[in-house]
């Protein structure tokens, strides 16, 4: 796989975790939820570009 393709990984899922939160902020879904929602997403990005040894 190439570097460009796995930044568009690892910043798709960073920008799933925004989604999530402010879904959580903007709708009736608890706040809570979205936000450990989110903040999985975002470690889980970031333990990946880690892994695939890329700059965040």
């Amino acid at each position: 796989m190439s570097r460009n393709a796995k930044i568009a990984y690892v910043s798709l899922i960073g920008l799933a975790g925004l989604i999530v939160l402010l879904v959580g902020i903007f709708t009736p879904l608890r706040f809570s939820i979205a936000l450990i929602i989110a903040i999985a997403c975002w470690v889980g990005s970031g333990i990946l570009a880690r892994y695939w040894e890329l700059k965040k």
